[in-house]
């Protein structure tokens, strides 16, 4: 069964920035590989949702996965909704545990 996927409201601002600093960076075709790569990772969730190693000591339930080579995606299920919700996309390093950690808390 396939299990809808739920954004948090601020994961569009991390794939915002995401955009901005690889198009800085690297151009525009960079951008759009590595987004499309974040967001393969995001629909694979809809038919693996327990994948991802589990975070319980940052939040209850906390999962967290890699996009490609620099990114994570960070997220929870919701077992009795059957729901994957994604709760921060990070990408180059940055301290996912604290993104996460001040949006679940």
């Amino acid at each position: 069964m396939t299990w809808p996927i739920r954004f948090h409201p601020r994961v569009a601002d991390d794939l915002d920035a995401i955009a901005r600093w690889i198009l800085d960076y690297a151009g525009p075709g960079a951008a759009e590989r590595k987004l499309s790569d974040i967001e393969r990772a995001i629909a694979g969730l809809a038919d693996l949702p327990h994948r991802g190693s589990r975070r319980d000591d940052i939040a209850p339930g906390l999962r967290a996965i890699p996009a490609g080579r620099r990114a994570v995606i960070v997220f929870t299920l919701d077992e009795e909704q059957r729901e994957v919700r994604i709760v921060a996309v990070v990408f180059g390093g940055g301290d996912w545990a604290r993104v996460a950690g001040e949006r679940e808390g």
